[in-house]
């Protein structure tokens, strides 16, 4: 029985070769599988064994089918006829030919955003500043290195702003004056110092560098033709800008001529004609001559007792302890919308004696100036009904806090755009209590300082107008063409 089973084994292992040659099937498979079943044929050493068990391989058999089982491995190297060709690439296309400038002629401000065409075909931008970013290096120990500004979320557009999109021609720019507190707001104004580094990006981000796809949209510069004359650019840098330690032209001027010494009565050409500082001093002295009796002499007349005094004036006394109040307020107030804006004032007792005073918040009044023009919002007059429990008593160095919305005092349209606005508060204490037989402070009190204010959303939006393109200003003329800048 054994000895049929090695015959049959040694049958299929002959017979394997030809029928892998007349199917067309490649050489290695049958092989292999003839070697698998061949092999305890082999391991018996039992006749009629037609593979030899040395060999390269183990299908290398002296039939014809030899040759026919080799013509499959030639035709697996070979190219295929129906292999897509690759469509030749398409030159790079220019960089885009837009330039951003950033104008700081101080650190506070007012600073301008500009935006050149500098190619020879048109461009169409986002012509809107809530799109900078600003990078300041200071110089503050004490504060961080690196300040990031930029708009928050809710006052930054999310996509391309399609009403601020701006059609630039070859030669045009787009210019804009803002308080570059719009960005570095709170805490972050006080990188905006002299000897700080500003870098400037405008627009969106670049992709990730592991990124392979091309940039999509939105762009911050991309061309009007199709197809494009250049690539659309995702951003734009401009050059890194040092703030300077003065102030402005303007300011600086208006500075000295707030400084300067008047001039001399005497000198003539240093006065207006229609001035009488400038008449001269025979006319003055031939006015009063006029204005005496006939025959009097000017020895003769005697000064009044007004105008004749011993010794220099006597200034009156002021009481440095006297009790006295200090208005100050917040510095800055991040509101979401016009509902939600609060302004926290606080009261002191500078004074080195106690005071009895009332406070309420309806005896604030409130100078608001914002991108709408300037709002006063008027405190209530006194009512003299007030309550002995609501007169307080500061003792020295004492404060009272008063927290409200400037919405219920202000009128409604006062915060309708988007934007910065500085709010300035003075306090009314206009009651005196004489009602209930106390003497309470009164007076009229500034804050010592303004509260910057930022409102993210409003009915109204950001800007008024819409976008205007200017020729681009020429380097000799730069500063004489800010004045024609679209201005919002």
């Amino acid at each position: 029985m054994r000895t049929r089973l090695v015959r049959i084994a040694c049958l299929f292992t002959s017979i394997a070769p030809a029928a892998a040659a007349v199917m067309g099937l490649a050489s290695s498979p049958a092989p292999a599988l003839a070697e698998e079943k061949s092999s305890p044929a082999q391991q018996s050493g039992g006749p009629g064994s037609a593979v030899p068990t040395e060999g390269p391989k183990a299908g290398a058999a002296p039939s014809p089918a030899g040759s026919k089982v080799a013509a499959p491995k030639a035709s697996v190297g070979a190219p295929k006829t129906n292999a897509k060709k690759k469509a030749p690439e398409s030159p790079p296309l220019p960089p885009s030919p837009a330039r951003l400038w950033l104008i700081a002629p101080s650190p506070h401000g007012p600073w301008t955003l500009r935006i050149d065409n500098e190619g020879e075909r048109p461009m169409r931008i986002p012509a809107d500043v809530r799109l900078l970013r600003l990078e300041v290096d200071t110089l503050n120990k004490r504060a961080k290195k690196t300040v990031r500004c930029a708009a928050p979320a809710g006052l930054k557009p999310s996509g391309f702003p399609e009403r601020r999109a701006l059609l630039l021609a070859p030669g045009q720019s787009y210019m804009e004056h803002f308080d570059p507190r719009l960005l570095c707001f709170g805490k972050d104004e006080a990188a905006l110092a002299g000897g700080s580094v500003v870098r400037t990006w405008y627009g969106w981000g670049p992709p990730p560098k592991w990124s392979k796809k091309p940039p999509a949209a939105p762009f911050a510069a991309e061309s009007t033709d199709d197809p494009p004359a250049f690539a659309p650019a995702l951003g734009l840098a401009a050059p890194t800008v040092v703030l300077s330690y003065g102030l402005p032209p303007k300011e600086a001027a208006a500075n000295d001529a707030g400084g300067a010494e008047p001039a001399s009565p005497v000198d003539e050409t240093a006065q207006p004609p229609g001035d009488k500082a400038a008449q001269p001093r025979d006319e003055k002295a031939a006015q009063t001559s006029a204005d005496r009796p006939a025959g009097e002499s000017p020895e003769k007349r005697v000064p009044s007792d007004k105008s004749h005094s011993a010794g220099p004036p006597i200034k009156p006394i002021v009481d440095a302890n006297a009790p006295r109040l200090e208005l100050t307020s917040e510095p800055w107030s991040d509101a979401a919308s016009p509902r939600s804006i609060v302004v926290r004032v606080s009261a002191k007792n500078a004074g080195r004696r106690a005071m009895t005073v009332a406070i309420r918040s309806r005896m604030l009044e409130f100078h608001v100036a914002g991108p709408n023009g300037e709002t006063s919002c008027a405190a209530a007059p006194p009512t003299g009904a007030i309550p002995r429990d609501l007169f307080r008593t500061l003792k020295p160095g004492a404060s009272a806090d008063v927290s409200l919305l400037l919405r219920e005092v202000c009128p409604a349209d006062t915060f309708n755009r988007e934007g910065l606005y500085e709010v300035t508060a003075t306090l009314h204490a206009n009651e005196p209590g004489s009602e209930l037989g106390l003497d309470a402070y009164t007076a009229v009190v500034p804050a010592k300082n303004t509260t910057l204010l930022r409102v993210k959303s409003a009915p109204e939006p950001f800007y008024a107008a819409a976008p205007r393109a200017v020729p681009t200003p020429k380097p000799e003329a730069s500063q004489a063409s800010e004045h024609e800048a679209h201005d919002e």
